[in-house]
């Protein structure tokens, strides 16, 4: 006589054996792979250890300029500041050399109640740097968000 098996009743034990040696394999496979992460997580003297201690240090590389950097009081793009609007900015810069427009990571805030759509507007003046204007969400014109000067912008 052939044994059928009790369908009523259904078997879990070979299921959940193999559910707990995933959950198994998985919490090693975590462990094994934080502990570079906690191996370099030391206290110390703030340099890595293979470092002499009266060594010099290497002098940093020139960094290029920097985004935001104030003009000089003698130039036009001191005029500018932060929150003029378009036209203020075209009467003492003139037109732009160059305009694009662009969105930024605030545009894919899903519940961005603030006025800052994400999109910005730049002009480019050749020979002197940029002003990048925020494009309000609720209406409004734009406002200067950010001044670059760059004396050896390309003006693209």
């Amino acid at each position: 006589m052939q044994h059928t098996p009790n369908l009523t009743k259904p078997n879990h034990t070979g299921s959940t054996r193999l559910m707990n040696r995933f959950v198994t394999i998985l919490a090693v496979a975590l462990l094994l792979g934080a502990l570079p992460l906690i191996g370099g997580c030391r206290s110390g003297g703030g340099g890595g250890g293979d470092a002499q201690a009266g060594a010099p240090s290497e002098a940093p590389a020139e960094a290029a300029p920097v985004k935001g950097a104030a003009a000089p009081a003698d130039h036009r793009m001191a005029k500018v500041t932060i929150g003029m609007p378009v036209a203020d900015v075209e009467k003492i810069m003139g037109a732009p050399t160059n305009q694009k427009s662009y969105i930024t990571g605030k545009a894919f805030i899903p519940f961005n109640y603030g006025n800052d759509s994400g999109s910005r507007v730049e002009y480019a003046y050749k020979g002197e740097g940029r002003v990048i204007f925020a494009v309000p969400r609720w209406g409004g014109g734009l406002k200067v968000e950010r001044i670059d000067y760059d004396p050896n912008e390309d003006g693209n």
